[in-house]
């Protein structure tokens, strides 16, 4: 059975994003009709390129980013910056923690990856000099621990994420 678990960007941030796009546009029609063109000029060579950078790194690559639970494996993928596949049976632990609140877990180094908003992908650097495979976006996160490295995962569906593992593996939930 093949179970899927997107992690997109938080849809408050991308609405930032779109905010931004329309301000900036507003701001550069007014300044053609307003006879400032070079102030239009400007904005237009400054704006659109950092807009489709922004939006390439906080809406496409995160639509991109999922979590797959098939037949006794986790594959994760989060382009640009990692492909990993962790075999249930070589985890040693799997529990439910918060990464605002586990001083073991938390706080990350960033090594490869990308971090904005609450959003974590790709290698992580942990507190006790272990490297983590981080694909969250929030701070509430499955944890699956391997003799070479930690798995820490967040999708949109965590619950559904913790289940699917859980039919393999046991889990602690701290319940």
């Amino acid at each position: 059975m093949n179970r899927l678990f997107p992690v997109p960007m938080r849809g408050v941030v991308i609405g930032m994003l779109l905010v931004f796009a329309a301000s900036v546009t507003a701001a550069t029609i007014w300044s053609f009709r307003s006879g400032i063109m070079w102030t239009g000029i400007c904005l237009l060579a400054v704006a659109v390129p950092i807009t489709a950078l922004y939006w390439y790194m906080l809406y496409v690559n995160p639509s991109r980013t999922r979590i797959i639970v098939d037949e006794g494996r986790v594959f994760v993928e989060a382009p640009p910056f990692l492909r990993a596949t962790v075999t249930l049976d070589t985890v040693t632990r799997a529990f439910v923690t918060d990464l605002d609140t586990d001083e073991t877990l938390n706080p990350l180094k960033k090594e490869r990856c990308m971090a904005y908003f609450g959003y974590r992908s790709g290698m992580f650097m942990l507190p006790a000099g272990r490297e983590a495979v981080v694909v969250s976006r929030s701070s509430r996160v499955l944890c699956l621990k391997t003799p070479d490295l930690f798995y820490i995962l967040g999708p949109k569906d965590l619950d559904g994420l913790v289940e699917a593992v859980r039919a393999s593996i046991p889990v602690d939930t701290g319940n």
